[in-house]
């Protein structure tokens, strides 16, 4: 029989990397406590870490689902004030690309829909539609599931009216009908010829179900100070970004002397698409990715001690394999490849808590606007997981394995020997310490988000949120005139307020931060703008009487509109405080006049109220400039509703249908919702942010008292003997909970002491996303240092009540 020396070392090598995995199998299957407490440390750790490296390949590294997309390219407006603004004006999207040679081909979308009304099919109903400019999906790269796409004639005044509908929409109302292209569908009351139908999957920028063309001149093109539309590009073979993007410089600055009313000091920015879309939102991605390292490395300090404590209990089996003439060097691998099962397994549980949690942290990104999205198991993601997985237990198995693998033979078979458990003990205490300091600071970064969130949450938005039922009605201009339009909105306001539950209800065109945008300059006559850089954009709004008492928006001077501020009256205005203040300073505003631009013309309008300040957008914004005017002198087609309820809002729902079903059957109520859903959904990102954090200082505040708890526990163990001495010796229970209770909060005082400072450090980072909160807010980290002292005392508190009632009798039989 041939002795296993004279074999080749690879196989001996895999002979006992064999043997020593099946060895630590059983180990763990032995110690199941162990067991678990390190598959869910390092699983929860590894999950995290996983999920966000999904999010960050996504974002930063992962190519776009387009064909060549590293040259696609978007177009964004400079202005005068150097800040950049991601809509550009028709005009010069025009200009630019008649112009310039830097591009295969060059495309506009609105970044927003408009609702239409779609009639013939089945009941009537309220889509999204957006805007596209002729060449969109060849830019993009991307075909046509039938048909074609808007060719430039259609993009001019007069043509025939056409539209392209999504492939979701085109499968779930159109039954799929492969000779829809080149037939009708009525929208808003008018024909209109499908001639396409895009990808199913298709997703870029919006969520829409309907595409029409733009028109030179036409709606949201109507003049060049006008900016509504995102300038998607493909550059030329051979052309780079900065080449682009200077061509375009000098476009621009040509524009600026031609058209210095509206593009003076103006620019445009070209830049690679994906960089552009995602620019906000990387600082977030990257602050969640570290928040996530903190964790994985507070779950595998845990790991380690584990391992060492587990260490701790096989002293005598590695001595005697010493003894028996294994080098240290094979203790080393024994002991790091018994770590690998458990590495395997807690990435296996790490990637399944991964696929659970990532796509809720891919809607916090714009990832999915650009058709960006989790598609199960990604191979990279595979691959990350895996290696850390195995990399994670290997790093921090290493220092438990060294020490495990330094035993002397004699030193171990006495009785009482400590001199290794103590360099153990030591070790897994600077372990604890770095594990409290990390969760400090992961502790106030997410007192602060959370703290930010719960004062933004509370700012006032300046209307009635409780009670209030909103909803959008939209008329076709073919069917409604002005006249007929200003019946038919009067008749909806009268039945609506006799509906029984009902306050009081209002009408105007857009509602506070559920349907932002539409604003155009606007100025005191008395005091114009020397040029186009000091013009001031205000948002035009059109109500009619009983809105801001719907809403409880006070009018603090002056009067509402009325039924008399009609066509061929004088036309009025009222201003929000904001704008009386910027434009009316030292002047009483009633009275006077404000020159709005109306695109090729201006208008003058007579102010006469003056009403309190709402949050157009979102919470977090400051007060903007509003202007409402009267129904019956500049009136829209689609006007949304508030209903101001005495119960529930949702309760009238079914009686608001019928109420607009007898007016006009094919007229649909679209978009209906409280407006404490909007506000809710108006603070989602922060939401999720602030929670996500959280929820990550919470598995580290977990682990580190889990890890506290531990070190002392073992440290009970150890010291049975001793501890079993002082009781005999008469020590009382306070001196033996003193000595316990002050090895621990030892510990805590550094970690916390370190913690603090990392943190001051670290909230420097987020000061950015912070809403009224100071980067070093005291009450924050006094707070977080009381609370984690807390936690420390109860996880200090049962391996202290375990030292106190260590039995001297007990422990010298077990020395």
């Amino acid at each position: 029989m041939s002795d296993s020396r004279d074999r080749p070392a690879a196989h001996r090598w895999l002979d006992d990397l064999r043997l020593d995995l099946a060895f630590g199998l059983r180990s763990l299957r032995r110690r199941p406590g162990l067991l678990l407490a390190a598959l869910l440390s390092l699983g929860l750790g590894i999950g995290a870490t996983v999920a966000m490296f999904g999010v960050l390949n996504l974002a930063l590294f992962r190519a776009l689902p387009y064909p060549d997309a590293d040259r696609l390219v978007v177009g964004r407006t400079i202005w005068p004030n150097g800040s950049i603004g991601n809509m550009v004006s028709a005009y010069d999207f025009f200009d630019v690309r008649e112009a310039s040679t830097s591009f295969e081909s060059l495309a506009t979308i609105t970044p927003f829909t408009r609702d239409a009304t779609i009639t013939g099919v089945d009941e009537p109903e309220r889509v999204p539609v957006a805007l596209i400019g002729p060449g969109l999906f060849r830019t993009l790269g991307v075909p046509l599931h039938l048909g074609r796409e808007f060719n430039a004639e259609e993009g001019e005044p007069g043509a025939a009216p056409t539209i392209l509908v999504s492939g979701r929409y085109w499968r779930t109302r159109l039954g799929a009908d492969p000779s829809i292209v080149g037939s009708t569908l009525t929208a808003n009351g008018s024909p209109f010829t499908v001639v396409g139908v895009t990808p199913p999957d298709f997703r870029f920028a919006v969520e829409a179900d309907v595409f029409a063309p733009m028109v030179r001149g036409g709606d949201m093109a109507g003049a060049r100070q006008w900016h509504n539309w995102l300038v998607v590009g493909r550059l030329a073979e051979g052309v780079t970004v900065e080449e682009a993007d200077a061509e375009v410089g000098v476009i621009m600055g040509r524009l600026a002397e031609e058209y210095a009313e509206s593009n003076q000091d103006k620019g445009m920015r070209i830049s690679g698409m994906q960089e552009a879309m995602v620019e906000g939102f990387r600082s977030t991605i990257l602050m969640l990715m570290g928040a996530i390292v903190l964790v994985l490395l507070i779950a595998c300090g845990n790991v380690a001690s584990l391992l060492l404590a587990r260490g701790s209990t096989r002293g005598t089996e590695l001595a005697m394999r010493s003894a028996l003439g294994a080098p240290r060097r094979r203790l080393v691998q024994q002991l790091l490849t018994e770590s690998i099962p458990l590495g395997l397994a807690a990435g296996v549980l790490g990637t399944v808590l991964a696929l659970l949690v990532q796509r809720s942290l891919v809607a916090a990104t714009p990832l999915t606007r650009l058709g960006l999205e989790t598609v199960g198991l990604q191979p990279e993601i595979l691959l990350f997981a895996l290696l850390l997985s195995l990399g994670t237990v290997l790093v921090f198995g290493l220092a438990p394995a060294l020490m495990g693998s330094r035993v002397d033979l004699a030193e171990e078979l006495k009785s009482g020997s400590r001199s290794v458990a103590g360099g153990r003990a030591r070790v897994r205490s600077v372990l604890v310490v770095g594990q409290v300091a990390l969760s400090v600071v992961l502790l106030v970064g997410a007192a602060l988000l959370v703290q930010s969130f719960a004062r933004l949450r509370s700012v006032d938005p300046g209307f009635r949120t409780k009670s209030l039922l909103t909803a959008e009605i939209g008329l076709p201009r073919s069917e409604y005139d002005l006249e007929a339009r200003t019946r038919f909105f009067q008749e909806l306001l009268d039945r609506t307020r006799a509906l029984p539950g009902v306050e009081e209800v209002g009408l105007i065109s857009q509602l506070p931060m559920r349907d932002p945008g539409n604003n155009v300059p606007a100025w005191n006559p008395e005091n114009p703008p020397s040029d186009a850089s000091q013009l001031q954009a205000a948002y035009q709004r059109i109500v009619m009487p009983g809105y801001f008492d719907a809403m409880d928006i006070p009018v603090v001077a002056g009067r509402d509109v009325a039924d008399t501020d009609a066509d061929g009256a004088v036309p009025v205005v009222l201003i929000n405080e904001t704008m009386a203040r910027i434009l009316y300073p030292e002047a009483e505003p009633l009275g006077r006049e404000l020159e709005v631009d109306q695109g090729d013309d201006t208008g003058r309008f007579e102010i006469i109220g003056v009403v309190g300040d709402v949050q157009i957008f979102s919470l977090a914004h400051e007060a903007q400039m509003v202007m409402y005017f009267s129904h019956r002198q500049r009136q829209s087609s689609v006007m949304r509703i508030a209903v101001h309820t005495t119960g529930g809002p949702t309760t009238i729902v079914g009686q608001l249908r019928e109420t607009l079903g007898r007016l006009d059957p094919d007229i649909p109520l679209a978009g209906v919702g409280t407006m404490e859903e909007v506000l809710s959904r108006s603070t989602s990102f922060q939401r999720t942010v602030a929670g996500a954090v959280g929820i990550f200082a919470l598995v580290a505040l977990l682990l580190a008292a889990l890890g506290l708890y531990g070190v002392l526990a073992y440290q009970v163990t150890q010291r049975a003997h001793e501890i079993g001495i002082r009781v005999a010796l008469g020590a009382r229970a306070e001196h033996i909970l003193r000595m316990v209770m002050g090895h621990g909060f030892s510990l805590v005082g550094v970690g916390l002491a370190i913690g603090v400072v990392g943190a001051l450090g670290g909230a420097r980072v987020i000061r950015g996303r912070l809403y009224e909160v100071g980067a070093s807010d005291p009450v924050t980290f006094v707070s977080v240092v009381l609370f984690f002292s807390l936690v420390a005392l109860v996880a200090c508190l049962l391996p202290s009540w375990r030292a106190w009632r260590v039995d001297p009798v007990v422990a010298f039989r077990a020395e």
